[in-house]
């Protein structure tokens, strides 16, 4: 495994500031002495993430996720401890050597791996000789070089096994090959899945490449575009394409726009639009809502121009509203794509109608002629209009929307409320509390719950405390083994106690989440001494309870027997009489 020199560790740890690192992914929010967001590891709608910089940790009160700053990356971005130890020390311009011995292959790493040897050859191909018309049509198209470069766009040559070829003989497992989603399988063997197509990467925000959309150059496959498949890197129902590039942007502004297509996302770029991404090949999910309210409340939709891209622009904007966010539109004219909106008229024109977007309903109405409709068409849409309303969670949207759509309509507006509550609505899946909690670690009885608080107050800053709580209990005491770990780390004199480099010490996300959650409790007011009481009473009666009930058992398997069961008795006696002295 990988080495790191621990006073290397600990210096990258002092100076890495978890407010600093976690928002870079998350927007915080300071409430107090602590900072809140969205959590970044499931999908939220109310900030139950938590970072307390006293502390140097985060915890998710949702989904229980909690660690250092370390933790966060290794979290966030799939990678190692050595790996997250990296990041930051450059981040922070901490020399540091990682040196890897041959058995650390982690799958993330190895994955990450593959992708960065097919970025590189992809665009190396772009710039070669068999690359040639490929760039020329991206240069046609109105990409600079500067824009190729930048977003690392490439080139799959007319080859089953360019890519094989390259990653032959690295190390890698079939399984890794398998996952990466870059190769097919067939009886015959493993060949690329991309050729003869100009490839967009697509990257992960933290700056790796995680997948690739494939777009079809002067080859007869009827696909269009080919896009990577799920694999444990890319999971395409929350992720955007350019997004990396562009978070900062869509912070500053307050504002995303929200494109179809790689083209449009790099055209609008090129032309300093800057706050924009692209859902790329997918279709819009509740999941990209979730990922865009981590950073801003206010979308605007900027899809084709064409019929296609209306209705899909429609389907965007109710699954917006239905994650709290509110949409709008701007429509290219004559039916073009965003791209080709830029060539023909420049970014002012853009900039303009993005300056003054079409709020969502009045565009609803104009796509769909509804203020023009008659009789049924009319009965029909008010139907499509009140089940998708009777699907918004949000009571001020949807009183809101109620409003607008009753004056544009001519309804009034108790009918329409009446017509919505009476719909129907297949719920869509609820991804709200979708995580892993099978793993999660609970302390659930009494005394695992006084072997919580006692290690709370051992992690205060009242080191008196500290002192009598250690010379009044005994490590055995600690029943639960991983709050038992956990004790003998805070007893320890000569191992480093602080709050962040406690999680260091758990290798399993379970246990650090679990130690997380216990450490980001707030410290314990002036009523300490009693919780210690109480706790050590709790702590020390539970052997002899134990014990009691073991002996119980023996009295009755006696007396089964026709035995005289005086000696156990006695010994309960006894044991009663300790309970009552404690």
């Amino acid at each position: 495994m990988s080495q790191i020199p621990q006073d290397i560790i600990e210096r990258v740890r002092d100076s890495a500031d978890i407010v600093d690192v976690v928002s870079q992914y998350v927007d915080l929010k300071q409430r107090g002495p602590n900072f809140f967001g969205l959590c970044p590891f499931h999908n939220e709608k109310t900030p139950s993430f938590s970072v307390a910089p006293a502390k140097q940790i985060y915890y998710c009160f949702g989904c229980n996720s909690g660690g250092n700053a370390f933790s966060f990356l290794m979290d966030y971005q799939q990678i190692s401890f050595p790996d997250a130890v990296k990041v930051l020390a450059d981040r922070y311009n901490i020399p540091i050597s990682l040196e890897r011995s041959d058995g650390d292959s982690e799958l993330y790493s190895s994955l990450y791996k593959l992708h960065e040897i097919a970025v590189q050859m992809y665009q190396d191909n772009l710039f070669s000789k068999s690359g040639q018309k490929a760039l020329s049509y991206l240069k046609d198209r109105g990409l600079n070089e500067d824009m190729i470069k930048q977003f690392k766009i490439g080139f799959a040559e007319d080859s089953w096994d360019q890519l094989v070829k390259k990653c032959k003989g690295r190390g890698f497992t079939r399984s890794q090959i398998v996952q990466s989603g870059l190769f097919s399988q067939s009886d015959k063997g493993t060949f690329d899945r991309f050729r003869s197509r100009i490839m967009f990467p697509v990257f992960h925000p933290s700056g790796k490449p995680i997948a690739f959309g494939g777009r079809i150059f002067e080859s007869d496959d009827p696909a269009k575009y080919l896009n990577s498949p799920e694999t444990p890197l890319y999971k395409k129902s929350n992720v955007f394409y350019g997004l990396q590039a562009t978070r900062d942007a869509i912070r500053k502004e307050g504002h995303v726009i929200l494109v179809e297509g790689y083209m449009d996302f790099i055209k609008l770029y090129q032309s300093a639009i800057h706050p924009v991404v692209s859902v790329s090949g997918t279709a819009f999910t509740s999941r990209h809502a979730s990922s865009i309210a981590k950073i801003t409340q206010k979308v605007i939709l900027l899809y084709d121009g064409d019929g296609a891209g209306g209705n899909a622009a429609i389907r965007a904007g109710w699954v917006l509203y239905r994650s709290g966010l509110i949409p709008s539109v701007v429509r290219p004219p004559n039916g073009l794509d965003p791209d080709d909106w830029i060539d023909r008229s420049g970014s002012s024109e853009l900039l303009s109608a993005i300056d003054s977007p079409i709020d969502y309903i009045d565009f609803h109405m104009d796509f769909n002629k509804g203020v023009e409709l008659k009789g049924t068409d009319r009965q029909q849409y008010i139907m499509i209009l009140a089940r998708e309303l009777r699907s918004i969670e949000d009571g001020v949207i949807r009183n809101d929307l109620i409003k607008a759509i009753s004056e544009k309509l001519s309804i009034e507006e108790h009918d329409l409320i009446r017509t919505v509550n009476t719909q129907r609505v297949n719920p869509e899946q609820n991804y709200e509390d979708e995580f892993v909690d099978e793993g999660k670690i609970v302390f659930s009885s009494q005394v695992d719950k006084a072997q919580v608080e006692i290690l709370q107050l051992l992690i205060g800053k009242d080191i008196e405390l500290k002192r009598n709580i250690i010379d009044q209990i005994e490590l055995e005491l600690f029943t639960n083994p991983l709050l038992n770990q956990l004790a003998k780390i805070l007893f320890d004199k000569n191992l480093d106690v602080e709050s962040s480099s406690i999680i260091e010490y758990f290798q399993d996300k379970n246990e650090r989440d679990s130690i997380a959650q216990i450490l980001f409790t707030k410290d314990q007011n002036s009523s300490s001494e009693e919780i210690v009481s109480d706790c050590i009473k709790i702590l020390r009666s539970e052997p002899i309870k134990e014990k009691i009930s073991a002996l119980r058992i023996e009295i009755r398997e006696k007396e089964s027997k026709g035995e005289d069961p005086v000696k156990e008795l006695d010994a309960i006696t006894k044991l009663r009489s300790q309970l009552n002295d404690l």
